[in-house]
Formats: C-alpha cells, structure tokens, sequence
C-alpha cells in the first residue's frame, strides 16, 4: 500500500523534512519506480534488497534495506550468482547504517567486501534531502538535452570525469540510442544537459519517485568547475520534479559535491557506506 506523502517528519537543524522523504534519501530503490520492459537496465527484486544489471557492464549495483540477521552469508551467494549469471565479475553494495541488522556493512566485509575506493563510487556517501527551491545560476543553460548529440555530448563527459572503464563505456554507448528514445517516451528518469556558450560542459539526470526526485549523477568538465554547472544542473532538476508534483529532491553525495549541495540548501539525513565485492 503505497503511504500517504509527508505524512511524518522530521527536523534537521529547524528544517522539516518529511520522513517519507528521509527514507527516499536514505533507500532510493523502494522511492523509485522499476525501468520499463523495454529498458536495457533491469532490477531484480528480492526481500530487502534490490539488484541493478546494465547489460555488458562488469559492475553491478546492490541496495540493501533488512536481511534477516543468519541470511546474510546466503544473501551473499545468492547475489554473486545473480551478478556471475549476468556476466558481472563485481558488486556495488550500497548499504545505509540505517539498513537491519545493524552493522551490517561489516558483516559484509567479514564476507570479503571491501570499501570501495577509486572511481566509478567511493566509500561513503551522504544521504541527504531538500525541501525548498535551491539557488541556480543564471551564467549557464541548464535543461534537457534537444538532441541526440547533445544527449551522446553529455555522456561522454560523465564517463571522463567519473573514469568509467572502456568495457563498461562501450556496454553503454551500444545503448545509447534506445536511452534516447526512451527519454522521449517519457520514462521517469530524465537526462539533463549544462551549456556554456553553446558548449556541453556537464550533465546530470533525475528520477522521478513517490515522494522525491533522486539525483542521479552530476557532473562538470574539469575546466569548467567553479562556474556554477553543477548548481544550474540541481536548479533545473527541482524544477522538474516541482512540475511532477514531488517538491523535494534527494541524492547520495559523494565527497566533491555534498559541500556544494550544502551550500545550496541540503540537509544530511544519514549514511550510505559503498562496499566493493570483487569475487571474478
């Protein structure tokens, strides 16, 4: 039974955010609708945790809510032979210290997981939340991307910045064009470019949940930073998600953007630790 929104909340520093809207920041994947059929990314849903394949990639995606405290050795063959099955030789674990049983991300470990450190991720995120319009920035043009190239343009430099791997960004961009068109369909997860001067600089995209847009991604061409890219790019989400009806916006920050997303008005409703489970 899907709750009513804001229904709870909860204050962070004399600001009200919705607990329903905590949650959604502290476990997407249950805020979140699943891809359409049609969609190359899947999930696999199981009881309390969620799995993410993109096809060709060698890193798959795991959030945890609750296992049950003598299932998590089982949980963890059971998800390396999901991810093996789909010729995937390594898990992200995406685990909130507020996931059961407690301490779970070093039960993880005693499993053979570790921080994950280097790009694509990292070790820890913030689980943070806004509720009111954050400033934007009026030197750069911040909105979805009007073509297909300017969609390709946008990619390309998320896999620089972020160093995707070549295996992982040739599976990608074998599906670019169906993304697109997808996108034009409507589907829940929009892209969204930055501009200046005419020139594809940054990227981001959002999805649309019950009760929050999830940030997914943002990012800024190195010689570009400092400019305002990535808070034109968080501007132009919450607009969307305002039109969509779901005024609040949450994200995992990662340590280069929680300041920025601070300064802009967030609000850290906990921690995500990020465990790398190399088992190829």
């Amino acid at each position: 039974m899907i709750q009513p929104r804001f229904a709870i909340i909860v204050m962070l520093r004399g600001v009200v955010i919705p607990e329903l809207v905590s949650d959604a920041a502290l476990f997407p994947e249950d805020d979140l609708p699943a891809p359409p059929p049609e969609h190359p990314f899947r999930q696999v849903r199981r009881d309390g945790y969620v799995v993410g394949l993109f096809p060709g990639q060698t890193l798959g995606n795991v959030a945890v809510r609750a296992l049950e405290p003598d299932a998590v050795e089982q949980t963890v063959e059971e998800v390396r032979r999901l991810l093996a099955d789909d010729g995937k030789s390594r898990g992200a674990w995406m685990i909130a210290e507020a996931a059961s049983p407690a301490g779970l991300a070093e039960r993880l470990q005693e499993c053979g997981m570790i921080p994950f450190e280097g790009q694509p991720l990292e070790p820890r995120f913030a689980a943070m939340a806004i509720v009111a319009p954050p400033e934007g920035d009026a030197g750069v043009e911040a909105r979805p991307p009007q073509s297909f190239e300017e969609f390709q343009a946008s990619a390309r430099v998320g896999f620089d910045v972020f160093g995707v791997p070549d295996q992982d960004r040739a599976a990608h961009e074998v599906q670019e064009r169906r993304l697109w068109e997808l996108q034009l369909q409507g589907i829940a997860l929009r892209s969204f470019v930055a501009l200046v001067d005419d020139e594809v600089v940054g990227g981001a995209a959002v999805i649309l949940g019950a009760n929050a847009g999830f940030l997914a991604g943002g990012y800024t061409r190195p010689d570009m930073r400092g400019r305002g890219v990535y808070r034109a790019l968080v501007r132009a989400r919450w607009d969307t998600v305002v039109e969509a009806g779901t005024p609040a916006l949450t994200v995992s920050a990662g340590r280069m953007s929680r300041p920025i997303l601070e300064r802009l008005g967030f609000h850290t409703v906990g921690w995500i630790d990020c465990l790398l489970d190399d088992f190829g």
